[in-house]
């Protein structure tokens, strides 16, 4: 029996489900550029058996696709950030 990658794709088609309704035989060689065409949102769910669904941003293959919230993009990050904030915290040190 042969071993199977990680990167390897399972299935050919899956389900994908959302507001409750649910797409049936989608061609997993599709997801990704549906996902950057902002066909496929990252709360839809994904199933290969209809039975176990898994949220798109949540999928170990498919969750790199959707940029976080939490973290800022790094270019809007100023260079300096980290003496402004040294700055302040002494600011607020000296007020206190």
């Amino acid at each position: 029996m042969a071993k199977i990658s990680t990167s390897q794709i399972l299935y050919k088609h899956v389900s994908i489900r959302r507001s409750g309704k649910i797409l049936r035989n989608v061609l997993t060689q599709s997801l990704i550029s549906d996902i950057k065409n902002g066909r496929l949102k990252k709360d839809d769910e994904i199933s290969a058996d209809e039975k176990n669904w898994v949220r798109l941003d949540q999928h170990y293959q498919l969750a790199s696709y959707f940029p976080t919230e939490n973290s800022p993009p790094s270019e809007n990050i100023p260079p300096d950030v980290e003496k402004r904030l040294t700055e302040l915290s002494q600011m607020l040190k000296d007020l206190s």
